[in-house]
């Protein structure tokens, strides 16, 4: 990389690059060595000595691996529930020595959000791994050394369990562990995070970042942050640059909470850049991140599975801005590092933590399932991945399907493709949420979705699939008339079902035979998963990795379907009575058995 801050990255990271490169033509040394530190680590705590892992760090080769997985069997997360209840009231050296740094929380894909225990050489497996994809990114991208960029994460610490231990968000930890150099290049604090209020966090963000032209780099974990964050600056155009101009409002606001404070005393006001971005916003009538922001240059976030239809949203607020993948990464873990923009494959993290592979299953998977290393994978092959790593999961069922998109060197890069379970079966045909993403993706074309979700219901007994979309601008189109809007969501459903039908041979026979209606299409209100993602912050999962469902079973005793099922429990639906509802399937009835604002 060229410049004085790209030349002092590629020394730093001369070393770790060089044992990378090797890693990726010996994946599986490079995965017997983690193996082996994370078992010797770990050999004295309670759950180390109950699984033998002194005798099995002196073990090698496939001895190692047959003894381990003998040693250990496969569990999911509520198998680790005891240890972590434990763990969570102070008591120490259960799965891991001591007592961990933190917990951080999962974005909440489960009923409950996990507590995933965080460790010194947890961050260290973490966060070398993220220092590879990082130079990745510069040595693509080496303009983005020379300016700030903006980070949106969720707190690193939202409290503390009954022992004391701070929980949060695995991401809000990362930024504030950053190196001093790193850090100073943040366009908005860290503190940011912290705001109870996501009124003033999403206001402080904007309007740091805005008091930085040179901005080259946002980071958000997925696409929707990116486009809400374009819709916040053109909607608080006005207040923010209020703010740029005269400085930060808690300033003069002798009542604003204590960090309100702290981050007014932090602001530097730009009445010069505040009139030039006040001439666009009226010379425009909106301000875009392209106006505020014409050096950016790379945008990362998530880019596989449900996220990959939220980008042509942010295509169409941020500009056709080369965007990475951030890859397979969770509360639990880095597993995949992509190396191409655009591309959602990444090569898998086998110098970090220990990866194995099951066979693809949608329930549990057997105790004597084959697993897999990562040197033994084959092209094109779908896996349920289980993890082991220095944070106190060990054999950990993660429950993600990934599919092996092809090789680097000899280490596999993957693709997720879907959450195991993700499943919808009115009738038993099993569609899946790589199914639906696939044909909505086709159906949908170039239409700007702010959030989708299928789910079921039954009409005079029969089942028929219910698939919910949120679009800008589409409530406002259909009332006032806009017969084109209309005609393209009927021909949305129709290449929907058409594309339900290609891909799922059940679905299929049982709409041929009228065992299933035909879908219909309801069009939600909007804003409505901006407010799903208000509620989920306020249970106290991670805002900043929101996920909107992709499938959803119908509520009732049992998750079993009951007549007039209303959708969803919690997501505020377009008004009965109007043109809302859209698709060709049964409408009678439909009316009233939908639940009204």
């Amino acid at each position: 990389m060229s410049g004085l801050a790209g030349r002092f990255f590629d020394l730093v990271m001369r070393r770790s690059l060089a044992a990378w490169r090797r890693d990726l033509g010996e994946p599986r040394r490079a995965q017997e060595r983690s193996l082996l530190a994370i078992l010797a680590r770990n050999a004295a705590t309670e759950f180390g000595r109950r699984h033998g892992f002194a005798a099995l760090a002196r073990l090698a080769g496939d001895g190692l691996w047959r003894e381990f997985r003998a040693a250990v069997p496969l569990r999911p997360y509520e198998e680790f529930r005891p240890w972590l209840d434990r763990m969570r009231e102070g008591e120490g050296n259960l799965l891991v020595p001591g007592r961990p740094e933190m917990f951080s929380l999962t974005s909440g894909s489960s009923a409950e959000p996990k507590f995933c225990p965080v460790t010194r050489p947890f961050i260290l497996e973490h966060h070398r791994q993220h220092l590879l994809w990082m130079h990745g990114c510069c040595r693509d991208h080496p303009g983005i050394l020379g300016g700030k960029f903006l980070a949106v994460t969720s707190p690193a610490v939202m409290g503390r369990t009954p022992g004391g231990i701070p929980f949060g968000s695995m991401s809000g930890k990362q930024l504030e562990s950053q190196a001093i150099p790193v850090r100073r290049r943040l366009a908005a604090p860290p503190e940011t995070a912290a705001l109870p209020d996501p009124a003033a966090r999403w206001f402080n963000l904007l309007l740091f970042a805005l008091a930085r032209p040179d901005l080259r780099l946002v980071v958000a974990v997925n696409p929707s942050t990116l486009t809400l964050l374009a819709e916040r600056l053109a909607s608080g155009a006005e207040e923010l640059l209020e703010g740029l101009g005269r400085g930060h409002p808690a300033a003069r606001d002798a009542s604003a909470p204590p960090l309100l404070r702290k981050l007014a005393a932090r602001f530097r006001p730009d009445p010069a850049r505040a009139r030039r971005l006040r001439e666009i916003l009226r010379a425009e009538g909106r301000l875009v991140p392209a106006a505020a922001w014409p050096q950016l240059e790379l945008l990362l976030a998530w880019r596989s599975g449900s996220a990959a239809l939220y980008l042509p949203r942010v295509e169409e607020a941020w500009g056709p801005l080369p965007g990475r993948c951030l890859g397979l990464r969770a509360s639990e873990g880095t597993f995949s590092l992509p190396l191409r923009d655009g591309d959602p494959a990444g090569v898998l993290a086998v110098g970090g933590h220990v990866l194995e592979f099951l066979p693809a299953a949608d329930g549990p998977p057997a105790p004597e399932a084959p697993a897999l290393r990562a040197d033994q994978l084959e092209r094109d092959g779908l896996y349920r991945l289980a993890v082991t790593t220095s944070g106190g999961f060990y054999r950990y069922d993660l429950a993600d399907l990934v599919r092996v998109a092809g090789f680097n060197r000899r280490t596999p890069e993957i693709v997720f493709e879907r959450r195991a379970g993700a499943v919808l079966s009115a009738t038993g045909e099993k569609v899946t949420e790589s199914q639906v993403l696939a044909a909505l993706g086709d159906a949908a074309g170039d239409l700007p979705l702010n959030g989708f979700t299928l789910t079921w219901e039954l009409t005079e007994g029969r089942a028929g699939y219910v698939l919910a979309l949120e679009c800008p601008g589409g409530e406002a189109r259909l009332r006032r008339g806009d017969g084109e809007f209309r005609e393209r969501l009927d021909r949305l459903i129709a290449r929907f079902d058409a594309g339900l039908r290609d891909r799922n041979l059940e679905y299929r026979a049982k709409r041929a035979d009228g065992r299933l209606a035909s879908p219909r299409l309801l069009l939600l209100a909007e804003g409505a998963y901006e407010g799903l993602r208000a509620a989920a912050a306020a249970r106290g999962r991670p805002e900043g990795q929101f996920k909107p469902p992709v499938l959803a079973a119908p509520p009732g005793p049992g998750r079993a379907p009951v007549p007039g099922c209303p959708v969803f429990d919690r997501l505020p639906l377009a008004r009965p009575g109007n043109p809302d509802r859209l698709g060709s399937g049964p409408k009678k009835g439909s009316e009233t058995n939908s639940p009204k604002l």
